[in-house]
């Protein structure tokens, strides 16, 4: 037993999903023919009673308005409608109504065997052309519902067969229509918790070296030990390591926001152009400082929906990378415009495409599919000398996966181009 609890606490979810609604629906089929197979003879039977004992009560007090005609009329359609024997005999025993053979045969039957299959009813019932009463002896028949009985009985394999389909279809249908969902939250939860730990890892690796640093500088000037004892020089480092360590911790910062409000987008209708002249402008002290050629190629008033804030943070990383790691007097080429696809269905729809490309520099095609990860820089030694802390584009990723916009990274001839599809 302990081996099965075992197999099925290691069963996948999907096929234990499978496994308790084929049980639940086969069950279910099961009860429906059993309440069907033992309940239903006994309530048909009290059915059927009621309702005749409920006729012969209306037409027992009914029955003094009416004529002997009148109630022979009534009881043809009481026998029609209910399935009913009949015999009406007056005071000294003459069929009044009734007087068909087989009916009479039918009803000696019924007298002769007390069989519980029938219910029998004798009453006295008067009318207004007549002194006496006249004799109302009623045969209603239950053999049918007890044959149908008999037919579910032997229709049981065939039942069985048909509800062990039907529930693992159902079960199949509602396995995956439930797990297909549950299944991919499962998984992205698991991937963005290991993104987490890994994360967490290299936080930890990345703030280790600055804070290793400032505190051997600190501990060699404290003890005025060799080439500390120039207090001024490693003061300035200290510094200069705490800024990078401030610059690391802002960045992490802004990532985990990303990542918290991921789904909290302030999304507003952006005009993208003027935003992108207003961007160049405000990095145009780097581009002067290393002679750097910029050419727009912006269409006007193309508007974009987007959350600004965010959005202005994404292009002013990219912009301030591509003029970071661009050589002195070369160019960055900014294109902003729309253009016509047409998706599965045919259908033509506009998109609206951002590409800012550096000249002078590529990237190993090896190191394309990390670029977007955290921490990732491509220097081996993983210093700062460009100041970058390896989390720039690994935001700017965030924020457009976030939106739903579809990015990448790639090499020219002897350039570098990021695109952005909005």
């Amino acid at each position: 037993m302990r081996k099965i609890f075992d197999k099925w606490e290691n069963l996948n979810i999907k096929y234990k999903l499978f496994s308790i609604t084929t049980g639940l629906l086969l069950a279910l089929a099961i009860i429906i023919y059993l309440i069907l197979y033992f309940l239903l003879p006994s309530y048909y039977h009290k059915y059927k009673i009621g309702i005749l004992q409920e006729s012969i009560k209306i037409l027992n007090e009914q029955s003094i308005n009416y004529t002997t005609e009148d109630l022979e009329e009534r009881l043809f359609h009481m026998a029609k409608n209910q399935n009913l024997s009949i015999l009406l005999t007056d005071s000294n025993g003459r069929i009044i109504y009734g007087k068909n053979e087989f009916i009479i045969l039918k009803y000696s039957k019924y007298i002769i065997n007390d069989n519980s299959k029938e219910f029998q009813i004798s009453i006295p019932i008067y009318t207004k052309d007549s002194i006496l009463p006249y004799r109302l002896n009623i045969v209603m028949p239950l053999q049918p519902i007890d044959e149908a009985s008999n037919v579910i009985r032997n229709l049981v394999p065939y039942i069985t067969v048909v509800a062990i389909l039907i529930a693992m279809i159902g079960a199949y249908i509602y396995s995956n229509v439930i797990t297909k969902p549950l299944i991919n939250i499962i998984e992205s939860e698991r991937e963005a918790e290991n993104r987490r730990k890994d994360f967490m890892a290299t936080i930890s690796h990345e703030l280790k070296t600055p804070i290793t640093i400032i505190s051997g500088q600190l501990e060699g000037m404290i003890y005025n030990i060799g080439k500390y004892k120039d207090r001024d020089t490693y003061l300035q480092k200290s510094y200069e390591s705490t800024q990078e360590l401030k610059e690391l911790v802002n960045e992490m910062i802004e990532v985990s926001k990303c990542e918290i409000l991921e789904k909290d987008l302030t999304v507003s209708k952006v005009n993208l152009s003027k935003l992108l002249n207003r961007l160049v402008q405000r990095q145009m002290f780097l581009i002067e400082e290393k002679n750097i050629k910029t050419t727009l190629k912006i269409e006007e008033d193309v508007y974009v929906q987007c959350d600004e804030e965010r959005i202005v943070k994404a292009i002013n990383n990219i912009i301030n990378n591509a003029i970071k790691y661009s050589p002195q007097n070369e160019s960055i080429i900014i294109r902003l415009y729309k253009k016509s696809q047409k998706n599965s269905k045919k259908k033509v729809y506009i998109k609206t495409c951002l590409e800012i490309e550096n000249t002078g520099v590529t990237i190993d095609e090896k190191y394309l599919s990390e670029i977007f990860k955290p921490f990732f820089r491509i220097e081996k030694s993983r210093s700062r000398k460009t100041g970058g802390s390896g989390l720039g584009l690994y935001l700017v990723s965030q924020i457009f996966e976030s939106h739903g916009f579809d990015h990448s990274l790639k090499n020219k001839e002897n350039s570098v181009i990021f695109t952005v599809e909005f």
